[in-house]
């Protein structure tokens, strides 16, 4: 099994990540109990728990994990479960109780003021078990979180493009105990033709070597939706272009594979919807775009670092004169890329991806002003 937290492994090849998710799968369970039935114990004070869990399969390795990480097991239907670090912000929320402070407690404390909480939560649990441990603890109710398999949503995902477009190349593939992703580059004409005829419109010319890159993400443990995201890949070094909002579909509400179906087949419209919101930004003109980058960046939570990175490249390779919208949102997404080269991982970038998209809601000419950066 693979017991660890941090546990990730990359794909390149689309059978072995569908394999690999059915596996995972086989082994999982999906548990429901009373909230007010869950018990908290930290795992240095529970012997007995500890004895059983050490007599079980990769038991050794469950043990020194966990003490490493959450150093708690919780009662499940009578049964003793390690706590992986995924399941503890579903388990407060699930509890009601919040703050940093809670993780400077020590953990027969901390365990102790979780089953107070518990105690007096109603409704049902719905807890995932998977590789040994309990990754999370959601509500249980049917209008709370719906449960969307990951290896039908890949599979879905990836049958839908293969039979809409002619040419899709399965990307990568990611599995962590916290995210899933992958990702289908399509050598789509209409597609791709739509953004060569906006640049040349505005006489521009669009790389040789340009795709469009589909990113399909999920998490059981409550850290992303089942969303899909568009963006253009441009260059030798697929150097990414950001395209607008994700199409999302929360983990809430009665959500199906069917409806995520449903999601993919508004691709091609979003993307062709987004590709024309960038017109805007060749008709803007940014008398400050260096400084104007900086703001934007910082307004939409960027670290600093990445920021004067890219900001620096900008002004290496635009110096300080004046840009229109289209050239300043290509210099931030290459934040993205930036971060790639340095090693971020997958959940960081899918954050980042997310701030730089939230670029193209903002008006630019506020940010156009002396001094509106750090």
């Amino acid at each position: 099994m693979y017991v660890k937290d941090s546990f990730e492994k990359n794909f390149a090849d689309r059978s072995q990540f569908m394999s690999f998710l059915d596996e995972i799968e086989e082994r999982a369970d999906w548990m429901v109990c009373p909230t007010d039935s869950l018990y908290v114990t930290a795992a240095e004070m529970n012997t007995a728990a500890h004895r059983k869990i050490q007599q079980t399969e990769d038991g050794e390795a469950l043990l020194n994990d966990t003490r490493l990480n959450t150093g708690l097991f919780i009662k499940v239907n009578e049964r003793n479960y390690p706590l992986g670090i995924t399941a503890m912000k579903t388990l407060q929320n699930r509890a009601r109780i919040y703050g940093n402070a809670l993780q400077d407690l020590d953990r027969p404390t901390f365990a102790g003021v979780l089953n107070d909480c518990l105690q007096v939560t109603s409704g049902q649990a719905l807890l995932r078990f998977q590789e040994g441990k309990i990754r999370a603890v959601h509500g249980g109710d049917p209008k709370d979180y719906a449960v969307l398999p990951m290896p039908e949503i890949f599979e879905a995902a990836n049958l839908y493009l293969e039979e809409s477009y002619e040419k899709v190349t399965f990307s990568a593939g990611y599995f962590s105990h916290n995210l899933v992703t992958a990702s289908w580059q399509l050598q789509e004409p209409e597609l791709l033709d739509t953004y060569r005829d906006l640049l040349l419109q505005y006489g521009e010319q669009a790389s040789e070597e340009l795709s469009a890159c589909i990113r399909v993400q999920s998490s059981d443990v409550a850290s992303s939706g089942a969303n899909i995201r568009c963006f253009l890949l441009e260059g030798p070094g697929k150097r990414p272009l950001i395209l607008g909002s994700e199409i999302k579909l929360e983990h809430t509400n009665g959500a199906t594979v069917e409806k995520f179906s449903g999601n993919l087949t508004q691709i091609f419209s979003c993307y062709q919807e987004s590709v024309k919101k960038l017109e805007r930004l060749f008709q803007l003109e940014i008398r400050y775009p260096d400084i104007a980058m900086e703001a934007m960046m910082k307004k939409v939570g960027i670290g600093k670092q990445l920021t004067a990175r890219t900001v620096d490249h900008f002004r290496a390779t635009h110096g300080t004169g004046k840009a229109n919208g289209y050239e300043l949102y290509c210099g931030i997404c290459e934040a993205v890329f930036f971060a790639q080269c340095s090693g971020m991982s997958v959940k960081n970038l899918i954050d980042l991806e997310e701030m730089v998209a939230r670029c193209l809601s903002l008006r630019f000419e506020e940010y156009d002003v002396p001094g509106a950066g750090w």
